[in-house]
């Protein structure tokens, strides 16, 4: 085995051991109570073309780790689609929370495909539901006339 190869493989061992940490400590530290969620801030997202093409939906379920001021500052998939879970990771390192105290928030991501034909304007709908949930839904198809 090559030394790139092996750095590779630590680095990877690594991320996956702060990753089980960070679920474990939310573990002792209770569960996150929906009142305890309050979003600032949240960032629009398309449905991931690969998964729309693939007509994959489904719910992915994020836990996102928050800082003093309620940025986020890691985020954990809980569960979900593997092809939906890289957008989600990343969309909501883009959102914002008050603080709370046990420095968490969960993101729950809804995708749907829904039947028929929308215009190439409205091809998807984003759509956000107090306090922590989110609906992504896309048409099958886009027509264009």
């Amino acid at each position: 085995m090559t030394i790139q190869k092996r750095a590779i493989l630590v680095r990877i061992t690594f991320l996956m051991v702060v990753a089980t940490g960070r679920i474990l400590v939310a573990q002792q530290n209770g569960p996150v109570y929906d009142n305890d969620i309050n979003v600032k801030s949240y960032e629009e997202m398309s449905y991931p073309p690969i998964a729309r093409e693939a007509r994959i939906q489904g719910t992915v379920v994020i836990s996102a780790t928050l800082d003093g001021a309620g940025r986020v500052t890691s985020t954990t998939a809980i569960s979900g689609a593997k092809l939906l879970i890289p957008d989600c990771l990343s969309n909501a390192k883009k959102w914002r929370f008050s603080p709370n105290t046990n420095g968490l928030a969960i993101i729950i991501y809804e995708f749907r495909l829904a039947e028929g034909r929308c215009n190439h304007e409205t091809s998807h709908l984003f759509a956000f539901r107090e306090p922590n949930r989110v609906s992504i839904i896309a048409c099958e198809e886009t027509w264009q006339p």
